[in-house]
């Protein structure tokens, strides 16, 4: 299951997975993420997304393709995406997924938010 809500204070949305995806949930994430990614943009000037996996499973190589896919039909060069996770293993199945785009992933909420609120030229 997930959850977005907004932090309009620093213009993050967040989005909670806690479990495992299912296909239902991965169909349900590609149609609410467009809404969701376009009010945040709106209400910030642009994305800054903070997707918390901390508290999910591994995730299937059938969740992973539509999963990536779902979230790479909304994306827009200036967003600031970043990811967070549990374990090493979690994270290394990440980096696959996100390949070369410049997702960094956490092990922490609060460096994941503090990474996306950072101005550019300071980030590393």
């Amino acid at each position: 299951m997930f959850h977005f809500s907004f932090e309009p204070a620093r213009g993050i949305l967040r989005v909670e997975v806690v479990g495992a995806w299912t296909m239902a949930e991965v169909e349900r994430y590609a149609q609410e993420a467009g809404v969701q990614f376009s009010t945040a943009r709106k209400a910030a000037g642009r994305l800054r997304l903070l997707v918390d996996l901390s508290a999910t499973a591994i995730l299937s190589q059938s969740i992973i393709e539509p999963l990536a896919k779902a979230g790479m039909q909304y994306s827009r060069p200036d967003d600031r995406v970043t990811i967070v996770v549990a374990s090493t293993l979690l994270k290394l199945q990440m980096k696959r997924m996100v390949g070369d785009a410049p997702v960094p992933i956490f092990v922490s909420t609060q460096e994941a938010a503090e990474w996306l609120v950072r101005p550019e030229e300071t980030q590393s």
